[in-house]
């Protein structure tokens, strides 16, 4: 399979999305792609215009940067690029930007009934928790899906996300203590920095040994294995962008090229000039899907 790393579908705002209407900020939405199988949109919301709404169809929301409350009723889930958001249809939603200055950017897949039933065959029951991890593996393919041209390429990408995200995630806590969102809010503040656990747990107050235990209870992972995880999912957004990795490594974080490499390598099976060069095994349950 070969990516196209160039924009495709259409952007315009999205009067669904409106947020605060006293607000100059402007959200949008951007199609990336729309068959008989799935619809999926690209969705950017300035932290200043949170967006609110009703949910028509079931929906898969793969946030890609940046961080946001999805509140149901009064369930508030916090969303970020570590997990994924399963949303029912039906749904009143409102979301809120906890981060200063920070909004967010989204993917979200509604896939067809027939699509969800034959997902639901090979991973696990449609829809069945309402937030779980999110596999860096969903983050590469949805990079894929952002930059591809090709309509029968965007349903299988489609089919390979939901088939990911269904049979490869794992379920993470729904509310989380006051620390860990604390924790969580200041690396993604850092913007890339490396951030000592002693020093995160002083500022919230906390013992690192209690941070941690509280962060691999609301994540399932260790605090710097999330943090390492950030900085991937950053990693796969910019790569295709980037001329020099070196400097993109450096600015992630990384000690050099040869250390960002092997993270790399080992979280996701590529190197990151393989990956920028469109080298991505489709799994043949994927192919099934969108046959």
């Amino acid at each position: 399979m070969n990516m196209v790393f160039a924009p495709c579908g259409s952007s315009d705002y999205d009067p669904a999305m409106p947020g605060d209407p006293s607000s100059n900020a402007r959200n949008s939405r951007r199609r990336l792609a729309e068959s008989k199988l799935l619809v999926a949109d690209e969705i950017q919301a300035a932290h200043e215009a949170p967006p609110s709404g009703h949910n028509v169809r079931r929906q898969l929301a793969i946030p890609i940067a940046g961080v946001f409350e999805y509140r149901v009723g009064h369930k508030t889930s916090w969303l970020d690029p570590m997990r994924l958001l399963f949303v029912e249809a039906g749904e009143d939603f409102q979301d809120r930007h906890p981060v200063a200055g920070v909004g967010h950017s989204s993917v979200i897949i509604a896939p067809s009934e027939e699509l969800l039933d034959e997902v639901a065959s090979l991973a696990r029951p449609a829809f069945a928790d309402r937030i779980r991890s999110c596999p860096l593996r969903v983050h590469m393919l949805v990079q894929q899906l952002r930059r591809t041209c090709d309509p029968i390429e965007r349903d299988e990408i489609g089919s390979e996300i939901l088939l990911a995200s269904m049979g490869d995630s794992d379920p993470v806590a729904i509310w989380d203590s006051r620390c860990v969102r604390r924790a969580k809010a200041m690396l993604h503040e850092a913007d890339g920095e490396r951030l000592p656990l002693a020093d995160i747990a002083a500022k919230i107050g906390v013992t690192p040994i209690h941070l941690t235990q509280a962060f691999k209870r609301s994540e399932g992972v260790p605090l710097y294995r999330f943090q390492m995880r950030l900085r991937l999912s950053r990693a796969l957004a910019e790569l295709p962008e980037r001329d020099d990795i070196t400097c993109l490594a450096l600015d992630l974080g990384f000690s050099s090229h040869s250390h960002f490499t092997a993270t790399f390598r080992s979280a996701l099976g590529v190197t990151p000039s393989e990956y920028r060069n469109g080298k991505l095994a489709r799994s043949e349950a994927a192919a099934r899907l969108a046959a």
